[in-house]
């Protein structure tokens, strides 16, 4: 128990975007983002993982993009509905992805998805 709080107090972290429940947030790394729900208890359930390049929403979804492996030149897109959202499940339970842009672009389309409005 000592050594985990010892280690727990030599994180670093921060936000870099937060909406509601959700945010955009790193540890130890500040180019490792990942978008997660706030349990409201301390703790961070990720929903889509490191890289998250850009983010975006309305009251119906969440949707962000992630560079898989840390390269800026790849991109992968994902969404999920909020209403279906609920900390006590997985991510793979609520996201959907990864898809590449015209994918992306027909379900946009399909669902009225919001646009990606913060980049990282």
């Amino acid at each position: 128990m000592l050594l985990f709080a010892i280690a727990l107090a030599g994180c670093d972290s921060g936000t870099k975007w937060r909406s509601g429940k959700y945010q955009v947030y790193w540890i130890d790394v500040s180019s490792d983002l990942t978008l997660g729900i706030d349990t409201g208890d301390g703790m961070l359930h990720a929903r889509v993982m490191p890289q998250v390049g850009s983010v975006g929403e309305d009251s119906r979804w969440i949707v962000a993009t992630r560079h898989p492996n840390g390269n800026k030149s790849a991109i992968e897109y994902y969404y999920f509905s909020k209403a279906d959202d609920e900390p006590s499940k997985n991510a793979d339970e609520i996201v959907q992805g990864p898809f590449t842009a015209s994918e992306f672009e027909q379900k946009s389309r399909e669902l009225s998805l919001p646009p990606l409005t913060r980049q990282f």
